[in-house]
Order: C-alpha cells, then structure tokens, then sequence
C-alpha cells in the first residue's frame, strides 16, 4: 500500500507538470533555438537576430517616439515560461516593443516575459557606471498575475475512527478530538496582461527601423 501510494503521487506529479501550459503570447515552437541570457551576457554568443524568450522584473518603462522600451531584471523562467525570481538575475536586458505601454499597468515589480528576437545592444547607466544591455525586439509578451500567499490556521474536530484511512507512509490512527490545522490561502492582487505586437517581420523592422534613426542621430 505504502508504495503504491507513493508511486501515485510521483505518477501525479509528473502529469500536472507535463500539463502545465505556455501562455499562446509566448509560445514558441519545439524545434525552434532559443538562445539563453546568461550565453548573451557572458559573451559566448553575439545573438543578434536570433530568437529569444526571455522574463524577469521590470524595472521601468520609456515611451520613446516610435517605440516603448522597458528594462527588466532578468531570471531564469520555468517550464512554462514565468520568471523564477526566487533564483539568482543574471543581469539586466532591455526590450523594444511597437506601441504604447502605460507605465501605470507595466508597473515596477511586475512580472513579464517576452519572445522575439535580439537586436543590437545599447549602452546605458546604472548608478555611475555604464551598462551594456543586451536587446529584445519584441513580438509577444506576458505579464503574469500578482499573488499574495497567507498562513492561516485553526481548530477542527475530526469524528474519524481509529485505524481509520491510510498514509502516503503507514496506516494511521486518529483518536475523536480536536486537531489544530494549518493552510496557505493564495489571493490574487493583480490580473495578467499579454500582447502580440504584430507581425514578427513587421515589428521588427519597424524597431530596427527606429533603432537605425537614433543611431545616426546621435552621431
């Protein structure tokens, strides 16, 4: 029985896993190459124009004249594309997308994710020294939902038998009485917000197109 039981559970797990789903905003396909962040910003790889799906923490956002541009603190996504911020940045990036975005919803803190595909990086400043960030040209995003997790607890009489039920390690007992429990309840505070920018071809040469104008202005 103990087996069994444990057996099913590794079985579930396994399942919801492998169900998990990829928002349609940031699905890519299964035989495309993704380049990573971390091959990006330590050099190994120059990246321009290849693919990337990349997430993190928005740091701020600039409505520039023919695009927006948000600066995101990187960390690694999961299985289905949401940023893990409870592992280690591996720096920061910054991503182009055609249209307006209101910094009041893309606010600081969030968490998004976008594909597209890498441009030329920029340089820019953090505190006094410069930073050369590597860019996305986005066509796709995804904001993920906000939630806050509380620990509640509390009492409950339970009229079981004893040797009643069974354990995911032996078969147990329960005496009548009352039993303290404890939960996380999960709230939603803020709901997602996910886009499609266009065209991959569209949009991209459209942020090139303005990237390029800005090049040869500041010369």
């Amino acid at each position: 029985m103990q087996s069994f039981f444990k057996t099913s559970v590794v079985a579930l797990a396994i399942l919801v896993g492998g169900c998990a789903i990829v928002p349609e905003q940031i699905e890519v396909s299964d035989n495309e190459n993704l380049v990573s962040f971390e091959s990006i910003i330590n050099g190994s790889e120059t990246g321009q124009g290849t693919k990337a799906r990349w997430g993190g923490e928005i740091v701020n956002v600039e409505n520039k004249k023919e695009y927006s541009e948000m600066e995101i603190l990187q960390y690694p996504n999961n299985h289905y594309g949401k940023p893990r911020s409870n592992l280690d940045s591996a720096g920061r990036f910054k991503v182009r997308v055609a249209g307006f975005l209101d910094p009041l919803v893309f606010k600081a803190g969030r968490l998004i994710t976008f594909k597209g595909e890498l441009g030329e990086p920029t340089e820019g400043i953090i505190g006094e020294q410069t930073y050369v960030y590597p860019v996305l040209l986005a066509n796709g995003y995804y904001m993920w939902k906000e939630t806050e997790d509380y620990r509640v607890s509390g009492m409950f009489y339970s009229d079981l038998s004893p040797y009643w039920g069974f354990g995911l390690r032996r078969d147990y007992w329960r005496p009548y009485g009352f039993y303290h429990s404890r939960a996380t309840i999960r709230v939603q505070t803020n709901s997602s917000k996910s886009g499609l920018t266009g065209s991959k071809s569209g949009v991209t040469s459209s942020v090139r197109g303005s990237t390029s104008k800005t090049s040869q202005q500041s010369k």
